[in-house]
C-alpha cells in the first residue's frame, strides 16, 4: 500500500479501439473513486508498444528493453501500484496483440526477478463466446500473471457484441450479461479486500 494509506489500483486496457473493454474500466474507476482508491487507467492502444525484437543478449544482461516506448514508464507505474486490473477482448481465446506485446515486454520483470508477489490482480475479457471469453481469463491469469507471482484475486468474462456502431456503452445495454453491473461491482470489491489483507 502506498505511504499515505490509499489503495493505488493500475487498470490496463488491452483492446485495440474504444469500446467494451474501455467501458467497463470507466465504470470501474467510478467505483474505486466512491471507495477513495486512486485509479489509472492506462489504454495501450495511445501508447508506444513496440514489439519485443527477441534481444535477450541485450535485455539479460541490462535488465531493461533496448527499445524507447512507453513500456518502461508503465512497468515503472506497476511497481507503484497495489494492484491491477487488465481488461482486453478475446481474440481465439486469446489476448489481442497490442496486448501481448504488452506482456512480452514486461520478461524484463521476470528476468530481473522483480517481486510481484503483493500485487493483486483482477483480470476482466470480452467477446462474443463465452466459451472461448474465459479460456482467455485463464490464459493471461495463469500464465502471464501467474509466471510473474501476482496473485489474481477476481475475473470475469463479459459477452459483448463486436459491431458496437457508435455506442462505447454497449456492454452495458446490450442484455447479454445479467447482473453486470453487480458482477463488476464484486470485482472492485474482492480486488480492494485481497490488497488490504496481509
Amino acid at each position: 500500500m502506498s505511504k499515505n494509506n490509499k489503495l493505488k489500483i493500475l487498470s490496463i486496457c488491452g483492446s485495440p479501439r474504444k469500446g467494451n473493454s474501455e467501458a467497463i474500466l470507466n465504470r470501474l474507476k467510478q467505483l474505486f473513486k466512491k471507495n477513495g482508491v486512486e485509479n489509472e487507467i492506462i489504454l495501450l492502444r495511445e501508447k508506444n508498444v513496440q514489439r519485443c525484437k527477441g534481444c535477450v543478449e541485450y535485455c539479460n544482461r541490462n535488465l531493461k528493453c533496448c527499445q524507447k516506448d512507453d513500456v518502461a514508464e508503465i512497468m515503472k507505474k506497476m511497481l507503484k501500484a497495489d494492484g491491477y486490473v487488465f481488461a482486453l477482448p478475446n481474440y481465439f481465446a486469446m489476448p489481442p496483440g497490442l496486448f501481448k506485446d504488452f506482456i512480452d515486454k514486461c520478461s524484463i520483470f521476470y528476468t530481473a526477478q522483480t517481486d510481484l508477489s503483493s500485487k493483486k490482480v483482477a483480470v476482466i475479457s470480452v467477446g462474443t463466446d463465452l466459451t472461448n471469453i474465459k479460456e482467455n481469463v485463464r490464459n493471461i491469469a495463469e500464465n502471464f500473471c501467474r509466471t510473474l507471482k501476482m496473485r489474481v484475486v477476481a475475473t470475469g468474462a463479459f459477452v459483448s457484441r463486436s459491431e458496437l456502431k457508435g455506442n462505447y456503452n454497449d456492454i452495458f445495454e446490450n442484455k447479454l450479461n445479467p447482473n453486470i453491473e453487480k458482477k463488476i461491482e464484486n470485482i472492485a470489491i474482492t480486488l480492494q479486500k485481497s490488497i488490504k489483507q496481509p
